[in-house]
């Protein structure tokens, strides 16, 4: 019995461990889930900017390159809010919006939204061309900033975006940093990416 107690531990000890040695190959930060348009046809719930910035952040950081979606990330949201700010050029070809509650709200108060580009679907580039035709993106200003904020409707998944979270060495409270200027907390960290539909907001 021993003998072959003994062989069975073995033969576990010479399997592959593929959870910790399979490699991350995502050409940027959990690119297959910035990218993903499996979720695109589930009902969207819809919230504000403020309702956003209440979620619980997740744990993950830079270090979590391929993790997967989990819990609210695998929920699409319908958010309203102010465009103040459009970025056209980030180095892994998002279009990255910032949106505030109010048209008049801190713009550091804000939560990011991203259309991804055309090649990774084709409802990316038709929220991009919908976006065209709220947002004059001609006559933004060399930081991407509206010079009147414009309201819209964005429907996408939720996503956190642990990169941008930085947890002390010894300790201590989590912070955003790099986030554009939405960093008045690790909860800002909270995206609606990628963006499946741009539209005005409903009249009331």
């Amino acid at each position: 019995m021993r003998f072959v107690l003994g062989i069975g531990t073995c033969c576990l000890l010479l399997l592959p461990r593929v959870a910790k040695t399979q490699p991350c190959d995502e050409p940027h930060y959990r690119w297959s889930e910035k990218t993903d348009t499996s979720l695109r046809s589930l009902p969207a719930t819809e919230v504000d900017v403020t309702d956003v910035l209440g979620w619980a952040p997740r744990s993950l950081t830079k270090l979590d390159k391929c993790a997967a979606r989990m819990g609210r990330e695998l929920q699409v949201y319908s958010v309203t809010g102010w465009i103040r700010r459009i970025r056209l050029h980030e180095l892994d070809g998002d279009w990255h919006i910032e949106l505030t509650e109010e048209e008049t709200s801190p713009v550091t108060s804000c939560i990011v939204v991203e259309i991804p580009a055309p090649s990774y679907g084709v409802l990316y580039g038709q929220a991009r061309a919908d976006l065209q035709t709220l947002v004059d993106t001609t006559a933004l200003s060399p930081r991407g900033d509206l010079t009147l904020p414009v309201q819209v409707l964005v429907t996408g998944a939720a996503f956190f975006d642990g990169y941008h979270q930085k947890k002390p060495v010894g300790g201590g409270a989590a912070r955003a940093s790099q986030h554009g200027r939405c960093n008045s907390s690790v909860r800002a960290l909270w995206e609606i990416h990628p963006i499946y539909k741009v539209q005005a907001p409903e009249s009331p």
